[in-house]
């Protein structure tokens, strides 16, 4: 039987070098054609590996023997996820930019034939092409130019409240009580009270969010590669891609106003409790038994790549 690749990124090198006896251990996602090590985030030691050096996403390759029965991943798919990889690490690009540059790119691949030659080129020469349009400022004058629909953000922001967050994984610190009593508020919010709370979480963010992650801007790019990575974006399971990619929109929305939350009054964050707010949020997307309530937060849209690039536009 021939031999597959088998990629390692440096965040599992970090991991076992600094937690040679941890119980949980990394895991392996296994395609017919290539096999990926990675961890799970609901872990604060593997979210630091993952989220906490520039140098994360370093990949070492190694052959290795296929795994029988594992399912096979489509050629298109193959190309897209590279592609989407490439998009999501344009240089000098907001995490927002960047996320409606993936939505251009998956917007245009929906309409291509699967697995013709001429496509699989196509796609290949997306990311490229995107950078040009980044480069001169076109990507985003077309960001800028979209409409504001408020109703998605304020709905996801409503469901922020009543979303079963384990505080009990957080870090010891004065937010560990504080935050859960704001999101608690947020349940019992109005119309009216849900509109001000979007202005105000967008404008928290605009002024002191990215001044929170200015020492460390790698956090939300590692995030964004980590679930491409990891998920095998858009995936194979019963998720068509524009659906997949208003789920990764709706966990980057969710993630940016939890911390919005934290600094709205006017608390700073620290590395570690960065981290750790990632793993519980992490813990909660990856319980089994919030996915149906994860699927439902924005299951009455009709338009998944509409919402999702609604819930990036300010």
């Amino acid at each position: 039987m021939n031999q597959i690749e088998c990629y390692e990124p440096a965040f599992i090198r970090h991991y076992r070098a600094q937690h040679p006896a941890a119980i949980r251990q990394p895991l392996v996602i296994n395609w017919q054609h290539e096999a990926r090590c990675s961890l799970l985030l609901d872990d604060p030691d593997c979210c630091e590996a993952v989220l906490g050096s520039p140098e994360a996403f370093v990949l070492q390759v190694k052959m290795t023997e296929p795994v029988p029965g594992v399912a096979a991943l489509p050629q298109h798919l193959q190309v897209l996820n590279q592609a989407a990889l490439d998009i999501v690490t344009l240089p000098d690009l907001s995490i927002d930019l960047r996320l409606y540059a993936l939505s251009v790119m998956l917007s245009y691949a929906q309409k291509l034939p699967a697995d013709s030659d001429d496509a699989l080129e196509t796609l290949k020469s997306l990311p490229q092409t995107l950078a040009g349009y980044a480069a001169r400022g076109t990507l985003a004058e077309m960001f800028a130019q979209l409409p504001v629909i408020a109703g998605p953000q304020r709905q996801l922001i409503g469901s922020l409240g009543r979303l079963p967050f384990d505080w009990d994984r957080l870090v010891d610190c004065t937010r560990k009580m504080s935050l859960p009593l704001q999101l608690s508020l947020l349940a019992l919010a109005d119309a009216n009270s849900e509109a001000l709370m979007q202005q105000q979480l967008l404008d928290v963010w605009a002024r002191e969010g990215q001044k929170a992650f200015a020492d460390r801007p790698w956090i939300w790019t590692n995030y964004l590669v980590y679930r491409l990575y990891h998920e095998t974006f858009p995936g194979q399971d019963h998720h068509d891609m524009l659906t997949s990619y208003l789920h990764l929109v709706s966990d980057y929305f969710l993630l940016r106003s939890l911390f919005s939350l934290w600094l709205m009054d006017g608390s700073t964050i620290s590395h570690a409790q960065a981290i750790s707010l990632f793993s519980v949020f992490e813990a909660w997307r990856l319980d089994e038994k919030s996915t149906a309530e994860r699927e439902a937060l924005l299951a009455d849209q009709q338009d998944p790549l509409l919402t999702a690039i609604s819930l990036l536009v300010r």
